[in-house]
């Protein structure tokens, strides 16, 4: 897997790079959010750690302009930042980010990360044809059911916040559990 690393401190760039090549991954780096865009058409990575605060476009910006291009869907962003707040860690996610890690970065923590982000794109692959086998009323079904699993995953079984991110009330999100049975 390809990995891009945008963050402006050269040390955690290549401390970053050592330990995920000898993770095995194929690692490239950045230092300004200017150049991410056209870095990413370049590389084509599967996984793009994101630092917020960088010189010239902030890594919100560049997130921003990755989720409007529909990129997100297609690119893993885990955002590392050590000024990150509970309201920008929820904007970022909002936005497509994958996870949301605070600086001093848990390498262990960043492994855990990148580990499931694998397991989620063969996931996605096999998910994608198994809906393909169903009708789609059936289909949209079962990935509704998925899609809520995990974002309850995500937050942790906090139906308030997993309501909020999926811009529903949590009288839907209730609606939502009761018909497919996801009562906790």
């Amino acid at each position: 897997m390809k990995v891009l690393i945008v963050d402006d401190e050269r040390t955690i760039r290549e401390t970053l790079k050592e330990i995920l090549e000898d993770e095995g991954f194929e690692v490239f780096t950045e230092e300004s959010g200017t150049k991410v865009m056209e870095r990413i058409k370049e590389i084509n990575p599967d996984i793009l750690i994101l630092d917020l605060f960088l010189p010239g476009i902030s890594g919100m910006r560049v997130l921003e302009e990755l989720s409007d291009s529909g990129l997100t869907g297609k690119l893993a962003v885990v955002i590392v930042s050590g000024h990150g707040t509970v309201e920008t860690a929820v904007r970022a996610m909002k936005l497509g980010a994958f996870d949301f890690l605070e600086k001093p970065i848990k390498y262990d923590d960043l492994l855990s990360v990148l580990e499931e982000v694998k397991v989620q794109k063969n996931r996605n692959e096999s998910s994608i044809k198994e809906y393909a086998k169903l009708p789609l009323k059936k289909a949209k079904e079962a990935f509704e059911v998925d899609y809520i699993k995990e974002v309850l995953k995500r937050f942790n079984g906090d139906l308030k916040k997993a309501a909020s991110f999926m811009e529903i009330d949590i009288s839907n999100l209730y609606r939502k559990l009761n018909k497919y049975k996801l009562n906790q």
